[in-house]
């Protein structure tokens, strides 16, 4: 919905609401005086009108249900306004069992429509209200100040300042100048741990070089004695001695202990080799087990064998149990007792051929088994003697090697016996133990102090940093931090005295936040004052004349003129410190006198007036 700039109330009915039981209709003009006594209603017209907008009373309490009239409970409030167009509108909220309706030109809408229309809740009620921006919102009011204040442009501050600071500022980014202040500070507070931290690594670097310089005489002195002491020790070393002759005679004796050892190893390597190979036999024939001729013939045999003896064991149960009225099992005829007996001697006959048979198998089988153990045992027999024979060359072999080994090791034991001793005279000479130990220690403790010295020496000769240059180089970036600190100051000065002209009243005077002079800082501040004196401090008339110019700074801010309520005008003479630019309504208490509502100046809208 469209925002109403502008709007003036021409009437109201009132019902159901505060002290009005009844349907009560109210004109209003453009000023609209309101006379009577004490509890007459007029500060409930101030509510309903409040009430109507924004769903709460004059000073936006909550707790609704004060507003209900006690004889009937159905609230009802209707608005007649104008807007800035001079059309007519009706605004009517009801409240009926604790449903409340909201109808705008005969359409029913929502509170959050309303808010589209007449703004935010506290908008509206501190340009309808005087007093309700000071003694309502407090710190709210600051807030709601800063965000209808418009923004003023970097370039428009820029333009307020001196030559010398616009210069400076003009390719910094102000959006915030305090977290901008704030950076900077730190930046600076960096620079100055920089700086100590540069002169602590100053006065170190001093103190380092004179250390290293009393080192380098320490370790040099110490040096000089080592290789005195050393070359003393190596003069005694090799003094008579033919160190020449001792070498050549080293080689000679290494020579021979290498041949020596080469000609042990190549013959141990044959007979190891002739071993392994008896050894692979030995194992390759324990490997081989008797392979029999006869397997196939004696498996033939064995199951002719038990073939004709299931045969005979069969034939044999015909027999003992045959007799007179079964089949013949061989012409499948019915036996009779005349014929049973030879029947019989038919099976008999077949028993005797079946067993002799058998007989002669079995004893066939009999000669191929024992032909089959005895050659088993031939083969065992060649096999043991095999291997016994290659047993006893393993050993005639294994007792060559250890002799010959033997006889190896002795000669080379020799030749290594006299090796080290020419070895250990070669490296002691005529030093003792003790003196070749102080020698060799003499030795690496030069090594270690020739490695502390080039340590040194490369620690001297690495360009030292330039650490005054450094800490020159910090110091003129503080000084010119400070500068532009300086200029962001005045910069947030100017935008103060800027954003604080946007708030400038007759009377009244109004911080939102002061800026220390010595740092920039903005500290958030909330003063309201009128004609120099704390409002605490304020009469009521002066309070209802500083709320008025407050309600009036509104309206410049939020672009929003709406109706004014002057309550308590009894205790005003006049409003000569203020020129309202909207509809005023002012009530005021007159001694038992009845309510009264005089339109001093009736509105006309655009329908009247084409009328």
């Amino acid at each position: 919905m469209n925002k109403i700039e502008q709007f003036r109330i021409t009437g109201m009915t009132i019902s159901g609401f505060k002290s009005y039981e009844g349907p009560t209709e109210l004109t209003f003009g453009d000023p609209t005086v309101i006379t009577g006594g004490n509890g007459r209603g007029k500060t409930s017209i101030a509510d309903a009108i409040a009430f109507a907008v924004t769903g709460l009373p004059f000073f936006g309490e909550r707790g609704i249900d004060r507003l209900h009239n006690e004889s009937n409970p159905d609230v009802s409030i209707q608005m007649r306004f104008v807007d800035e167009r001079g059309t007519a509108h009706e605004l009517t909220r009801t409240r009926r069992k604790n449903r409340m309706t909201i109808s705008y030109d005969g359409y029913e809408i929502r509170q959050l429509d309303l808010t589209d229309l007449f703004g935010e809740r506290d908008v509206f009620l501190s340009i309808l209200n005087p007093l309700y921006f000071i003694e309502e919102l407090g710190e709210d009011g600051k807030n709601l100040l800063e965000r209808y204040l418009p923004h003023i442009p970097q370039e428009t501050i820029l333009a307020q300042l001196s030559e010398s600071v616009r210069e400076t500022l003009k390719d910094e980014f102000l959006l915030s100048p305090d977290a901008y202040l704030k950076r900077r500070r730190e930046e600076i507070r960096g620079l100055e741990d920089r700086i100590t931290y540069l002169n602590g690594q100053k006065d170190m670097a001093v103190s380092q070089s004179e250390k290293r310089d009393k080192a380098w005489q320490e370790l040099t002195d110490q040096q000089k004695a080592l290789k005195e002491e050393a070359a003393a020790l190596e003069e005694k070393q090799f003094a008579g001695l033919d160190v020449e002759r001792m070498q050549e005679r080293l080689v000679e004796l290494s020579r021979r202990y290498d041949e020596t050892a080469q000609d042990a190893r190549g013959e141990a390597a044959e007979q190891q080799k002739e071993l392994h190979a008896l050894r692979e036999k030995i194992v390759r024939r324990q490997a081989e087990q008797y392979q029999s001729k006869y397997t196939n013939p004696l498996a033939e045999l064995s199951a002719k064998v038990r073939e004709l003896g299931a045969h005979y064991q069969r034939e044999s149960a015909i027999y003992k149990a045959f007799h007179a009225g079964m089949e013949c099992p061989t012409c499948h005829r019915s036996v009779t007792e005349q014929t049973l007996p030879e029947v019989q001697a038919a099976i008999k006959k077949t028993l005797s051929e079946l067993y002799a048979a058998g007989t002669e198998q079995r004893n066939q089988l009999n000669e191929l088994q024992e032909l089959d153990r005895k050659a088993m045992e031939t083969f065992e027999q060649f096999k043991g003697e095999d291997l016994r024979r290659w047993e006893a060359e393993i050993s005639v072999l294994e007792q060559s090697c250890a002799e010959r080994s033997r006889s190896g090791v002795a000669e080379s034991s020799l030749i290594r016996d006299e090796i080290q001793s020419l070895t250990t005279e070669l490296e002691y000479g005529k030093l003792t133990q003790a003196e070749y130990d102080r020698l060799s220690a003499c030795r690496e403790e030069c090594r270690e102090v020739e490695a502390k010295l080039s340590a040194l020496e490369s620690m001297t000769a690495e360009e030292p940093s330039d650490l005054d240059s450094e800490i020159r180089q910090a110091q003129d970036r503080i000084g010119e931090i400070k500068r532009i600190m300086t200029n962001v100051i005045a910069y947030i000065s100017k935008r103060a005295e800027l954003t604080f002209s946007q708030l400038k009243m007759n009377k009244v005077e109004i911080s939102l936040y002061d800026v220390v002079k010595s740092t920039g800082e903005v500290k958030d501040t909330f003063k309201f004052t009128y004609g120099g004196r704390r409002y605490d401090r304020l009469s009521l008339s002066e309070k209802i004349r500083a709320g008025m110019e407050v309600s009036e700074l509104m309206k410049r801010l939020t672009g929003r003129n709406y109706p004014t309520f002057v309550d308590n005008m009894e205790s005003v003479d006049d409003l000569a410190n203020v020129r309202p630019t909207g509809q005023v309504i002012m009530a005021k208490c007159v001694s038992n006198a009845p309510l009264q509502v005089r339109p001093v100046k009736p509105i006309v809208c655009v329908e009247q007036q084409a009328a």
